[in-house]
């Protein structure tokens, strides 16, 4: 690949303490390659390769369907492309082929692969060698050699990515014979500073007959994960390393299609004092990648019960609600397990400016002005309006 390339994700050191634990990833429909020229032929024979990245990177699975079923597709890949576009690059042109959305998650679903959502938990990365010199914490912003290997990752699997600074704080908070043991309190203390829920930790030595070989410690949200890697160099340690925990992030991440007829789940909410609150909830529900449909059951007060009809399974949903931030868990959600209900609240609002839903007798939801059927809210002052909620609903079509 040539150096002028428009990488999909930024691989960034974070100035600051905040930053999102998930981060919304672009271009996952995309693939790029280099090229020399801009014939057609070069283009529709790129096309196959191009739709197969796009299947490993929406899908997070590198592992694709028999070649029998796979090369069906691939054999008409430019069904699939919905645009294509050059750049200036070093050594000719960098080609952009974007596939079309709909289409590839509706091929992910035929091939019964799953699909990982474009908000996608961002990686914090440590790393630490021992190569008979000395042993020393790197800083990948110094290293441009396993930077790119780093972004090679973070293009092809849709990995979004982050650096520490490592500065004088960073080196107190992880100094290295702590890293070397892949010591977790230290890192747990070192990726607190940049509000990190996943972070990763890399050890890389070298053998006396020149092999790498790596230790790595992924702290996924509370969650420790180990595994081991070996390469020719530390390159390929790298990318080993990371494709690894790609596939770990999309085992827990992504969205396996359930049943139509599969039966809802239901979420208790407090704090919904307000009709803004209520439609916040929905559209932010309704809007997820795995929710087909949220709506209410019933209102008692200020909290709204859900039915929420979902493709995968539970832990993914709450899962994904932890990485927005948007809705926090109440003292009740110890038991969303068990019960098949998720309990939820909405941080207090800062200003309360519109009227307060109230519980009508037939569990309806009333507010101080009017929704009509098209969803969109007016004024009235005579009467109010009642949003039905007690009918029972049906799953999605």
């Amino acid at each position: 690949m040539g150096r002028i390339i428009a990488w999909m994700f930024a691989l960034w050191v974070i100035a600051g303490a905040q930053w999102a634990e998930a981060v919304k990833v672009e271009n996952l429909y995309r693939a790029s390659f280099d090229v020399q020229d801009q014939t057609p032929e070069r283009r529709e024979t790129l096309a196959a390769a191009g739709l197969a990245n796009v299947i490993v990177k929406v899908s997070g699975s590198q592992n694709l369907p028999e070649p029998e079923r796979l090369n069906a597709a691939l054999g008409q890949a430019n069904r699939y492309l919905q645009q294509f576009s050059y750049e200036n690059a070093e050594d000719g042109y960098q080609l952009n082929l974007d596939y079309a959305k709909g289409a590839v998650d509706t091929l992910l679903r035929k091939l019964s692969l799953p699909i990982w959502p474009d908000k996608r938990p961002q990686v914090l990365l440590w790393l630490v060698q021992d190569d008979f010199q000395q042993r020393q914490m790197l800083n990948l912003n110094e290293q441009e050699s396993l930077l790119d290997a780093a972004r090679r990752v973070e293009t092809d699997r849709g990995l979004p990515l982050s650096l520490p600074l490592m500065d004088l704080d960073d080196r107190l908070a992880l100094p290295v014979a702590a890293a070397w043991s892949l010591n977790e309190q230290s890192l747990q203390r070192a990726s607190s500073r940049y509000q990190s829920d996943v972070a990763l930790l890399g050890r890389m030595s070298i053998t006396g007959s020149g092999q790498w070989l790596a230790s790595w410690l992924l702290m996924d949200r509370g969650k420790l994960q180990l595994f081991d890697g070996r390469g020719a160099n530390p390159e390929d340690i790298v990318v080993s390393g990371l494709n690894q925990v790609a596939d770990y992030l999309a085992s827990q991440h992504a969205i396996v299609a359930s049943p139509l007829d599969s039966k809802p789940y239901y979420m208790q909410l407090d704090n919904i004092g307000h009709f803004a609150s209520y439609r916040k909830v929905l559209d932010y529900l309704n809007g997820l990648a795995m929710v087909r449909h949220a709506e209410p059951e019933r209102v008692l007060g200020e909290q709204l019960r859900l039915r929420l009809f979902i493709d995968g399974q539970l832990q993914q949903l709450v899962d994904a609600i932890a990485l927005d931030n948007v809705l926090q868990p109440n003292s009740a959600a110890g038991d969303a397990k068990q019960q098949g209900v998720m309990y939820y609240q909405l941080p207090p609002p800062e200003n309360n400016v519109l009227a307060p839903l109230m519980p009508v007798n037939d569990g309806s939801l009333k507010q101080s002005g009017e929704l009509e059927r098209g969803g969109e809210e007016r004024t009235q002052s005579s009467d109010a309006v009642v949003i039905d909620a007690s009918q029972t609903p049906q799953p999605p079509q």
